[in-house]
């Protein structure tokens, strides 16, 4: 299928353009389990996935992070190896599980009937004191538009979550974002990254996805 007219007509005259790579935190310091907002950090061997996949591209300008340790520690260490501004994002944090959130999956097991309703129907229910998808959905939208406009004429380096990542993809994608089937289909490895190329034509932007969830070296 050709590309869009759009995409053509914003090649074809003066623009400017952005790389945001959304790389997902490595391998966490604990049991399987919810950890949404929970500030669990990364593992050893989660910090080595991270740092192999940033190898691979070193052309950053700057360094966008969620405020959880397992995504601001290496943001940290990055940034202050390679002299880059580091910016701290709380609208790019994972989703907040309420009740549910920091416990391991062994530690669930009297609410699994809970979970799997949640797993099933997503937009549906919400976990108890924790974040509905809409609201989890409206947030990191608004972190999405901040990051267009704050990455303009840059390639930019963002820490973040596997939550986070498939809500931007799925609204560039244009899927239903209230299908179980989309969380649970498209897969973002630990340390992975996810590249958008962003054309920018006057007043309008055309975000390109060049690929999804790229797995760490170190996997």
């Amino acid at each position: 299928m050709p590309e869009s007219r759009c995409n053509h007509t914003a090649m074809n005259t003066h623009y400017q353009r952005a790389i945001i790579d959304l790389l997902r935190h490595g391998t966490i310091a604990g049991d399987p389990g919810l950890y949404g907002h929970t500030d669990i950090p990364v593992s050893e061997s989660g910090w080595q996935q991270m740092q192999q996949s940033v190898n691979v591209d070193l052309q950053y300008q700057q360094v966008v992070s969620s405020p959880l340790q397992r995504c601001l520690r290496f943001a940290k260490d990055y940034s202050r190896r390679h002299t880059l501004q580091l910016h701290t994002e709380p609208l790019l944090q994972e989703m907040n599980f309420g009740e549910w959130d920091g416990r391991t999956f062994d530690q669930l097991q009297d609410r699994w009937a809970e979970l799997e309703a949640f797993w099933q129907t997503p937009a549906l229910i919400t976990p108890p004191g924790g974040e509905s998808l809409a609201v989890f959905k409206e947030r990191v939208n608004q972190g999405w538009l901040q990051l267009l406009q704050q990455c303009r004429g840059s390639q930019t380096l963002v820490v973040t979550h596997a939550g986070v990542i498939r809500m931007i993809l799925g609204q560039l994608l244009c899927v239903d974002w209230q299908s179980a089937a989309y969380y649970q289909q498209l897969r973002i490895d630990y340390g992975s990254i996810t590249r958008i190329q962003i054309l920018y034509n006057e007043d309008k932007i055309y975000p390109q996805i060049r690929f999804i969830g790229r797995p760490s070296p170190a996997i």
